[in-house]
């Protein structure tokens, strides 16, 4: 019912919220015009029951009726519906009746009354719009405050997180290349130990066996030929046998060596081979060395990336906080600044009407 009342007057329709806020203090302005009407019309009835029994009752009634009905007309109060009737009930033709002059004063004090209740009004109704426009700057600046937090808190939980996505993705990242780097090394070392120890046993092996055929050959070049000429003198007394079988055995000595030699030169190619695998095992080792050389300095990198891109984001950080205060105290200048042009407008002195539905509806924005 008020809403209605405020749209009708007004000319526009105001928001829920600030309806319920003008209920309080309009109800009690609406009780008491609408005491004053009931009032106004009492007398009005009175004054038309004593104008059927006195001509001059109608001039007064319609002089004083104009009066009391301006003020009314908005409530749908007043002493029209009676002058209506006492016009109904004289008739177009019928002569005006005039009031008695006893009545006089008591019309008087009805039109002051009229006429306190209409500056009652305009005087409440800037006080009630300059307390609602406070109340409506406050809550304003409530929720501005509380949406800059908001927002604050969302972008810090966004930042947080891509920070945190960031450092998960390099920690895992370089736990992947630490890990293909170990098993790397791990199996390099491990094949490389293996052929190491393979060609130290084969080397260790030629080796004596070297040592042990020259022993051998020293021993037989040292004992051979002395016991054996003694032997043969002794069996056959002339030195022409013992040549040829000396010669024989020195064939068959030579056959010998010249199978040990071919073996010889069967194992120095297989350790030369050997070695060349050796030789590109230590050039791979060298390789995966530089790798992992690489591969540190790449983590390196990366970490000296992930800590511009933290102190990018502190930075980015810092100029939003700052961006943030920046905008509040704009915000709380051009608030203050449409309180003080609102504050000047918004005098006690000027009527209701002045408002235009336009302000009020800005107003309400």
């Amino acid at each position: 019912m008020t809403d209605r009342k405020l749209r009708s007057r007004e000319g526009t329709a105001l928001p829920s919220s600030h309806t319920a806020k003008l209920e309080p203090w309009s109800h009690g302005l609406f009780a008491s015009c609408a005491a004053g009407g009931r009032l106004i019309a009492f007398f009005s009835q009175v004054f038309l029951d004593v104008g059927s029994s006195h001509p001059s009752s109608r001039v007064q009634a319609g002089y004083a009726s104009p009066r009391s009905q301006a003020p009314h007309s908005a409530f749908g109060r007043g002493p029209s519906c009676g002058l209506s009737h006492c016009q109904r009930r004289q008739g177009p033709d019928q002569p005006p009746r005039s009031e008695p002059q006893e009545l006089g004063p008591l019309n008087g004090d009805t039109t002051t009354t009229v006429r306190l209740c209409t500056s009652e009004e305009a005087g409440q109704h800037p006080k009630a719009i300059a307390r609602l426009l406070q109340q409506h700057e406050e809550d304003k600046k409530k929720w501005a405050l509380q949406v800059e937090k908001e927002r604050e808190l969302e972008l810090g939980e966004k930042l947080d997180e891509q920070r945190r996505v960031l450092e998960k993705e390099h920690e895992e990242a370089l736990q992947v290349l630490r890990a293909s780097y170990e098993q790397e090394k791990e199996a390099l070392t491990h094949s490389f130990q293996e052929a190491k120890a393979a060609l130290q046993e084969t080397i260790d092996g030629l080796t004596a066996q070297l040592e042990a055929f020259q022993a051998k050959m020293k021993r037989v070049e040292e004992s051979i030929l002395s016991r054996d000429y003694k032997k043969h003198i002794q069996e056959y007394g002339s030195p022409s046998q013992f040549w040829e079988q000396e010669l024989e055995s020195l064939h068959f000595v030579i056959e010998m060596k010249n199978e040990r030699i071919h073996d010889l030169d069967k194992r120095l190619i297989l350790t030369e081979t050997v070695k060349e695998k050796n030789l590109l095992l230590e050039e791979k080792i060298t390789a995966l060395q530089h790798e992992n050389e690489d591969l540190h300095a790449r983590g390196h990198n990366q970490m000296v990336v992930s800590r511009q891109l933290s102190e990018d984001l502190l930075l980015a950080r810092e100029a939003l906080e700052k961006e943030i205060q920046l905008r509040r105290q704009l915000q709380q200048e051009k608030e203050e600044l449409l309180y003080r042009v609102l504050g000047a407008d918004a005098s006690p002195a000027f009527p209701l009407a002045s408002v235009t539905p336009t302000e009020v509806s800005f107003l309400a924005t």
